[in-house]
C-alpha cells in the first residue's frame, strides 16, 4: 500500500492536468510523440489499437527503454512475460484488468491512473511508478486511428516531470484554472453537458438517455455547482475547452 502525502497528491493532480493538455496537442498534431518522448524524464509508450485492443507497443522513448534495459521490439516479443519480468505479478493482474475495463468503456474523455512497482535494469528492489493511460483519436488519411498513450514516472520524480512539462507546453489558462472542476464530473454528467451545450431541453435529453426529466434537472444542478458556471455561455466555453462538444 502506498501512503501519499498531501504534496504527493497535489503533484499527482498537477501531472494529470498537464497530461490532459499533452494528449490534446498530440491528437491535433501540435507535436510528434517522439518529440515528447525525448523531452520528458519519464517512460512514454504509445499503443495503436484495433477494436480497442493494443497491437503491441508502437513506440517507447529512450528514457523508458534505458530504465528497463530493453527495447519496444523486445517487449513485444516477450508478450505476457513482459509483466512477470518487470512488475509484481499480483499488481500486474489488477492493473491489466483495469486497463482492459478502461479500453472496454472506450471513454475518450477520461484517463486511467495507477501506481505500480517496477523492476528497473540491474536493480534488485522495485521502484514505485505513477502511470497515466489515455485514449487518443488521431486523424489520418485513411480515417481515425485509435491509440493509447501511457506516461509512467517514478513517484519520487514527479516534480521533475511537472517542471519539464511546464517548460514544453503552452497550456490554455482556462483549462489550467478549471481542470479540478472537470475532474469532478461523472461520465453521465459529461454526456449531459454535451447535450446542454447543443441546446437540447431537459425533456429531449431525458428521452435520449432513457432517464426521467427530474433526473436530468438534478444532473443540471449538480453540474452547475461543480463547474461553477452561471450562464449558458460559460457552460459552452467549459464544454468546448474540455472537448465535450
Amino acid at each position: 500500500m502506498v501512503t501519499k502525502s498531501s504534496t504527493s497528491c497535489l503533484n499527482e493532480f498537477e501531472l494529470n492536468r498537464q497530461f490532459h493538455s499533452i494528449q490534446k496537442d498530440i491528437r491535433q498534431n501540435a507535436y510528434n510523440i517522439t518529440d515528447l518522448g525525448s523531452i520528458i524524464p519519464a517512460a512514454v509508450m504509445l499503443h495503436n489499437l484495433n477494436e480497442m485492443q493494443p497491437l503491441g507497443i508502437h513506440y517507447m522513448n529512450n528514457w523508458g527503454c534505458e530504465r528497463l534495459g530493453t527495447s519496444a521490439e523486445e517487449v513485444n516479443t516477450l508478450g505476457p512475460d513482459y509483466y512477470e519480468k518487470y512488475f509484481v505479478k499480483e499488481e500486474s493482474i489488477t492493473i491489466f484488468n483495469g486497463i482492459q475495463n478502461y479500453l472496454g468503456e472506450a471513454d475518450f474523455s477520461r484517463q486511467y491512473n495507477f501506481f505500480q512497482r517496477v523492476k528497473l535494469h540491474k536493480q534488485e528492489d522495485y521502484t514505485w511508478f505513477y502511470s497515466i493511460c489515455k485514449l487518443l483519436q488521431k486523424p489520418t488519411k485513411e480515417g481515425t486511428l485509435n491509440q493509447m498513450i501511457i506516461l509512467a514516472s517514478p513517484v519520487e520524480g514527479i516534480d521533475r516531470v511537472i517542471g519539464r512539462v511546464n517548460k514544453v507546453l503552452d497550456e490554455d489558462q482556462f483549462i489550467k484554472n478549471n481542470y479540478k472542476q472537470f475532474a469532478l464530473l461523472t461520465k453521465q454528467e459529461k454526456v449531459i453537458i454535451c447535450k446542454i451545450a447543443q441546446g437540447k431541453p431537459s425533456k429531449e435529453i431525458a428521452d435520449e438517455l432513457f432517464i426521467s426529466v427530474h433526473t436530468v434537472q438534478t444532473h443540471r444542478k449538480n453540474i452547475l455547482r461543480k463547474i461553477q458556471c452561471n450562464s449558458f455561455a460559460e457552460l459552452l466555453r467549459f464544454a468546448m475547452a474540455f472537448e465535450l462538444v
